[in-house]
């Protein structure tokens, strides 16, 4: 059995490895080819840093539970070596999904805002139904991970390929560690390391966002087992993030953390 430090050991080398393999792609000018699903690469390469075989990892697996979707990553069980042979989900042990933070994350009702609560909906029901560890993962550059999905303001002015900053005072860093969100997000997520928050979404919430509109636009496999009910309340917990205070060190940032559905039975 992993022990809490193995496990969070790995969860920062993925924020880590997001991070900086970001910070290259956006150095040498290739900013532009970075999406989504090119995250699953540096993703996989430090989850195989940590012991993880390569041969247990599958990069956009079609979902099980959910028809026409995809699931970003997956993690097999140690015993599995060649888990596109798995004819269900049982060997699964962990899922992952991820996004980028930008300008869009922070519009209330947006495009954008759908987006990441697709992902978390998509996440606890597969933690509600399928007892999987799910993961969801956000990055971006430090300035828009900090401006649109922390909430905080970005001091961080970009000329061409090169970010500026103000200068900051010579405090201790131990004052720059911890996040002070006050976005949209705040009532989802903590940003500190370890801390819980729970958030009871429902289908009136609004006509046409959130719950009501997932649930219109995912149709489970088995209609018999999976059965969508009025609401759903999700638990998350931050498992690693890149410290706040890091502008003039860090091009990028990112957070890993663990989504649950808080069961009503």
């Amino acid at each position: 059995m992993k022990t809490n430090l193995e496990t969070s050991e790995k969860f920062n080398a993925v924020v880590d490895a997001v991070s900086y393999w970001l910070g290259y792609q956006f150095k040498i000018g290739r900013e532009q080819l970075i999406h989504e699903a090119s995250l699953r690469y540096p993703i996989a390469d430090a989850l195989t840093a940590k012991g993880i075989g390569i041969s247990r990892i599958v990069l956009e697996k079609l979902h099980p539970i959910f028809r026409s979707k995809i699931i970003d990553l997956v993690v097999f069980d140690k015993h599995i070596h060649n888990p596109e042979a798995e004819e269900d989900d049982i060997n699964l042990k962990e899922v992952f999904e991820f996004k980028l933070a930008k300008n869009e994350t922070s519009k209330e009702y947006g495009e954008e805002h759908q987006r990441v609560f697709d992902d978390i909906a998509r996440l606890a029901y597969y933690h509600l139904w399928g007892s999987k560890d799910c993961y969801f993962l956000m990055c971006g550059k430090y300035g828009d991970f900090k401006t649109y999905f922390v909430g905080q303001k970005n001091n961080v002015e970009l000329k061409g390929n090169k970010e500026t900053f103000p200068l900051r005072q010579n405090k201790p860093a131990s004052l720059f560690d911890e996040w002070k969100p006050d976005g949209l997000y705040n009532d989802w997520f903590s940003f500190n390391i370890g801390e819980e928050k729970e958030k009871e979404f429902n289908e009136t919430d609004h006509d046409s966002w959130g719950l009501k509109s997932f649930q219109s636009r995912y149709d489970v496999r088995d209609n018999t087992n999976h059965k969508y009910s009025p609401t759903i309340t999700v638990k998350t917990k931050c498992i690693a993030i890149t410290p706040e205070g890091l502008e003039n060190k860090r091009t990028h940032a990112a957070g890993i953390w663990k989504i649950e559905a808080v069961s009503t039975n």
